[in-house]
């Protein structure tokens, strides 16, 4: 069985088989058997608007009810199309041409006359997608397929068993290359300024700007019944509290349609463009695919002269069974020949069910893992709690990735390069290294490069006032005081119900002078600007206080907000913020984001930047006050990290630690970091062996040396033996 809406491609695909069937044939006349009729198999059509069951055409409305015919195969599709069938079979058994050609006349006339009430139902599901300007020839015009009348036989015998299938890979978008090609073959290679020229010319031509305007609203149609009939649901996945932007992707579109067109015990194919693993787009389908199918394999290529398309175009074979829930399956990735599909088993990764759902929460990703043992490793760092996680009495984290934009407030004066007398620097991601706030241990960072005041000097100059007035017009500490004194229960608007409440225990108002800055507590930043090629992906380090940061520098807030009545009387407000970390958990925390482990992680997710996702996804040790290796890393950490004398009250909070400059002292001091990460992730010798081994090195390291994860290696031998000794 096959469907194609190009009918030409449809009487090539007949004539192939036909001679396919005929070159089969043996030389004795003895063995050659009639060719079969396989006109009602390979049919012309739109495989993505019609109907896939009786439940979708039996309608109240309609000719059946669903208490006539129940759900979508067996008896029900014989009662419903009886005479279908019938006249199909008689096709497929006729023993005469005249024979034939009467009972495929006679077929196709009552498809087509079945065809013509289901066409209506299609019309009313454009008008109730959101399409009003649609006639009936319209729908026509779009050559709906209806596979429960189109197959009726099959699906009378209970549906397909097997469904293999490349469907088209385009995104179906309104494209002036597509059509104005019809009338220069040379338009998509044209420059921008030859292109306007051209079609202006063209759109001079009545005829053909109407053509124009109704290709544009054909597609314009198709999106908004794609979008909003609510045949496909699993299109616009969320991710990240985001609902995904919606696109005409026919591979995808296809892939959601096969999977209806099957019963339980059938078995599916399909060869689709790579994002089916790891475009954000299609989570969805995956968890589909995971939930509700049996996974056998994925095999994952990059093109390399497979297929006649761009050698670095990457695609995926998926081969599963149409129910169940798959706990494992077997996975090829970066593949560049065919050799997995004539011996997966030696090809082939056996990937749990915890690697490919855990790997990625929020957009469920599918890793592209190259050996079992880096599976193994990944199997094990996802047993830890996502960084997003609220875990019971444990440090949380809350992203703050754009504290200050570097372009535009900077263009409105809020800090420069050239400011008099400045009060405190603003940062930018080269400003910081791993445990290294400033320039003083390393040439390598940069020395600030911006300034501003204090807001008592120049309130319309000051970045601190520019950033407590975000934060103010965000919500801060409005929304908090709204939630937790029941504003909700209200019919006042927010700010209304907290000036009210406000006004009743201090007798003033919200306002700006409300807001506690983050820069007033010592906090966690780290580079957004990264890559799995660079030296090191994750790079954080503790700020000191009054430190502000463009969105190059993200930040880990220090402080959530509490409120209590007491708390109702105090101005300014700051009574509300409590710290998220304390001293010790803060640098804790800084040492597990600063490990090798964990930068193992971020760098297979990592492209260009550090999406916050993508960081607030991934697994981290939550190691609280008395876990093993809690002051073990919190001490080493801060020793690191706690130089010169913008650290001076935080060495006191600490109990007077004695901060480490020697380059040599550093390196060894991070090296146990590291090691004691590596245990408290639960990873044993042969994985730190293997993360080591496979961690990328860069010509020039800093710190990255050889001798350095040499260093890691036997540091890590030693905690094996003595754990985590002081």
């Amino acid at each position: 069985m096959g469907v194609d809406i190009d009918q030409g491609a449809v009487e090539i695909c007949k004539l192939r088989l036909w001679l396919s069937m005929v070159a089969d044939i043996e030389d004795e006349p003895s063995e050659v058997e009639p060719l079969p009729n396989i006109d009602f198999n390979i049919r012309q059509g739109n495989t993505l608007i019609g109907f896939t069951d009786v439940e979708e055409v039996a309608t109240e409305e309609g000719d059946a009810s669903l208490t006539n015919y129940g759900g979508g195969i067996g008896e029900n599709v014989q009662e419903m199309y009886r005479d279908v069938i019938r006249s199909v079979e008689r096709h497929r058994e006729s023993e005469s041409a005249r024979e034939a050609a009467e009972a495929r006349r006679e077929a196709e006339k009552l498809i087509e006359e079945y065809g013509q009430h289901l066409h209506k139902k299609i019309l009313k599901q454009f008008k109730g997608s959101g399409v009003e300007n649609i006639t009936f020839d319209d729908v026509l015009g779009y050559s709906p397929f209806h596979w429960v009348l189109e197959f009726a036989r099959v699906y009378r015998d209970g549906g397909f068993d097997v469904i293999v299938g490349n469907p088209p890979w385009d995104v179906l978008s309104s494209s002036s290359d597509e059509f104005f090609a019809q009338y220069n073959p040379t338009f998509r290679s044209l420059d921008r300024e030859e292109k306007e020229a051209f079609m202006d010319e063209k759109l001079s031509d009545p005829e053909i700007k109407s053509e124009w305007e109704s290709y544009q609203e054909n597609i314009r149609r198709l999106t908004e019944y794609f979008k909003n009939s609510g045949e496909y649901t699993l299109q616009t996945p969320e991710v990240a509290g985001e609902t995904a932007t919606y696109k005409n992707d026919l591979s995808k579109l296809f892939f959601e349609r096969v999977l209806h067109l099957v019963d339980d015990d059938a078995y599916l194919s399909q060869v689709l463009p790579g994002l089916i693993v790891n475009g954000e787009g299609s989570k969805d389908l995956r968890m589909q695919l995971l939930n509700e199918t049996s996974v056998q394999s994925i095999i994952e290529f990059e093109n390399n002269g497979i297929f006649d398309i761009h050698k670095q175009q990457r695609f995926a074979v998926i081969t599963f069974k149409n129910s169940g829930r798959t706990e494992d399956l077997w996975g090829v990735f970066d593949q560049k020949d065919t050799r997995p599909f004539t011996n997966l088993e030696e090809f082939g990764l056996h990937l749990p069910r915890r690697v490919l759902a855990e790997y990625s929460p929020e957009a469920r990703i599918f890793p592209w893992v190259k050996s079992q043992r880096e599976v193994e490793v990944l199997d094990k760092i996802l047993q830890h709690p996502p960084l997003s996680a609220q875990v019971d009495d444990a440090w949380s984290i809350n992203l703050l990735p754009e504290e200050l934009n570097e372009t535009r407030d900077k263009r409105k004066g809020y800090f420069d390069e050239d400011v008099d007398n400045p009060d405190y620097p603003v940062y930018t991601g080269s400003n910081v290294f791993q445990y290294q706030y400033d320039d003083t241990l390393s040439d390598a960072n940069d020395s600030p490069t911006y300034w501003s005041v204090e807001e008592d000097r120049d309130p319309d100059s000051s970045a601190k006032r520019r950033i407590r007035e975000k934060r103010f017009n965000a919500g801060e500490p409005k929304k908090a005081l709204y939630d937790d004194f029941g504003g909700s229960s209200t019919s006042k608007s927010q700010i209304g119900f907290v000036n009210d409440l406000l006004t009743k225990h201090r007798g003033e108002e919200l306002s700006e002078k409300d807001v506690l800055l983050d820069s007033s507590e010592y906090r966690i930043a780290y580079r957004d600007v990264a890559s799995s090629t660079n030296e090191r992906t994750m790079i954080a380090t503790v700020l000191p206080k009054d430190v502000l940061c463009v969105h190059t520098l993200a930040t880990f807030r220090p402080y959530e907000i509490n409120p209590t009545e007491d708390n109702l009387k105090q101005s300014p407000l700051h009574g509300v913020y409590d710290r998220r970390f304390s001293d010790h958990e803060l640098f804790v925390a800084l040492g597990l984001i600063n490990s090798l482990s964990f930068d193992y992680l971020m760098r297979t997710k990592t492209d260009k930047h550090l999406v916050e996702y993508k960081l607030l996804e991934s697994k981290l040790p939550r190691l609280t006050e008395g876990a093993d290796w809690f002051y073990y890393i919190s001490k080493r950490a801060a020793q690191l990290n706690c130089y010169g004398e913008e650290f001076t009250e935080m060495r006191d909070r600490l109990g007077g630690i004695n901060p480490v400059t020697d380059e040599q002292e550093r390196r060894e001091l991070q090296a146990e970091i590291d090691a004691a990460a590596f245990h408290a992730y639960g990873l044993n010798r042969r994985d730190v062996e293997f993360i080591l081994n496979d961690f990328h090195r860069v010509s020039d390291p800093r710190i990255m040396t050889d001798a350095y994860f040499d260093m890691v290696f036997e540091k890590y031998d030693v905690l094996e033996q003595t754990g985590p000794q002081p």
